[in-house]
């Protein structure tokens, strides 16, 4: 899932970004301050991504990847 999203970041759709987050142990919350951020926890790591429609700019996906690289 993390190649497939690395080699398209332009055309990541939140549900795809969100799927990868839980299933690297992050769970989402949202940010409560009226806005369309969506707050990404896992132990010390946070990552606020925006929910965005109908893809997520590529800069939070690289975020995500770089926050999730090298674990299993």
């Amino acid at each position: 899932m993390r190649r497939r999203l690395a080699q398209r970041p332009n055309a990541v759709r939140y549900e795809e970004l969100a799927r990868l987050l839980t299933a690297y142990g992050f769970e989402e919350r949202s940010s409560g301050h009226g806005t369309s951020h969506r707050i990404w926890r896992r132990g010390a790591s946070t990552i606020s991504v925006p929910f965005r429609k109908p893809h997520v700019k590529p800069i939070y996906v690289r975020r995500v990847l770089q926050e999730t690289e090298g674990e299993n």
